[in-house]
This record gives structure tokens, C-alpha cells and sequence, in this order.
């Protein structure tokens, strides 16, 4: 399967050494980032649908709030190549001044970006695969000057489902079973 990394992810917002900045009425409300995309199988292309990405913002208290979400128009990709998207996307419902405290105080502000794409496998002789689905995703620290803190490429991770994950979480014993015999009585186990 492709991998993918983030290159590059500059918030604006964040930057605290621009001059005359005011976070609370701030229009720089924008993320720029540089996504790759390369596909190192050998003998096998990739045809990517839409590739869906939200971006959310990790508040102090282990919660996610999604503030951007934004489409890649789908493409084919051959094999061994690796192919770049530069892009800016528009942040709504972003706490500005919460994060904006939090650089500005030497700390830094932790983003998360999900990838949610669906690819075919073009193979050597012509044919495609099945659709497979590819879910990743990466947290993104953030300094005071709205750059990565990482200057190496960030690796989205494949992620689990939330209901998937939920499941997982659940024992049996924690079961609410139904269990309906012939007679149409219902035991709960």
C-alpha cells in the first residue's frame, strides 16, 4: 500500500514573531501543508479515489475538535513514484486564543490529520484489484512560529475505526445479548 507523510504544515495563526498580530481578531485562519503520497510497490500503480482529509485541533483535555476538512481530487499514481500535494485549507471553530496562549508561552499545540482514501491496485498485466480502503493518521506538533516542531516527515499510521475500536474495547462479559428462541421469548444474558 502507498505510504504517506506530511512534509511540511505551517500555521500562520501561531506565529508569534509576526509583527502587529492580534490573535483575537485574527484573519489568517488558514493552514498550509505539503502531503506525499509515494507508492514504492513494484510492478503495481495505484488509482486513488477522492482522498478525504479533516483536520482537527487537540484542546488541553484529551478531546479533538475538527476544524477543516478538505478533498484531493482523485488520481492515479504508477509504480515506484512518489507525488506531492501542496494545498491551504480554511480552519473553522479553532479556539485561536486558546492556542495562541499556549505558544506563546513557550508551549506548543498538537493538530491531527486523518487520511481517508479509497485505492485500487493497478497490477503489472493491466487488471485492478478490489477497492481497499486506506484510514491514516498523525498528530502534528505545533511551536511558536506555527511550524511543525519535527523538521522530519511526519508518517501518517493507519488508524482503527472509532466504532471498530469501540467494539474491540468491549468485553463480553459487558454484552447486552438478546437472545429471541422459537417460542418468541426474549432472555437477556
Amino acid at each position: 500500500m502507498p505510504r504517506v507523510h506530511i512534509q511540511d504544515f505551517y500555521v500562520p495563526a501561531l506565529n508569534t514573531n509576526l509583527p502587529n498580530f492580534n490573535s483575537t481578531t485574527t484573519t489568517a485562519n488558514f493552514i498550509f501543508f505539503d502531503l506525499e503520497l509515494k507508492n514504492e510497490m513494484k510492478e503495481v500503480g495505484v488509482r486513488y479515489k477522492n482522498i478525504d482529509l479533516t483536520f482537527y485541533y487537540s484542546t488541553p483535555k484529551p478531546s479533538l475538535i475538527s476544524i477543516a476538512n478538505y478533498t484531493i481530487p482523485g488520481f492515479y499514481q504508477g509504480h515506484d513514484k512518489a507525488a506531492r500535494r501542496c494545498n491551504v485549507v480554511e480552519t473553522r471553530g479553532m479556539p485561536w486564543l486558546d492556542a495562541f496562549a499556549a505558544v506563546s508561552n513557550g508551549s506548543t499545540v498538537v493538530f491531527r490529520v486523518e487520511l481517508s482514501a479509497a485505492v485500487k491496485l493497478k497490477r503489472f498485466f493491466g487488471s485492478y484489484s478490489k477497492t481497499k480502503h486506506l484510514l491514516l493518521g498523525a498528530n502534528v506538533e505545533v511551536n511558536g512560529y506555527g511550524e511543525k516542531v519535527h523538521k522530519k516527515s511526519i508518517k501518517l499510521k493507519q488508524r482503527v475505526p472509532k466504532r471498530v475500536k469501540d467494539m474491540a474495547a468491549t468485553r463480553e462479559s459487558e454484552l447486552n445479548l438478546r437472545v429471541v428462541d422459537s417460542n418468541a421469548s426474549v432472555y437477556s444474558a
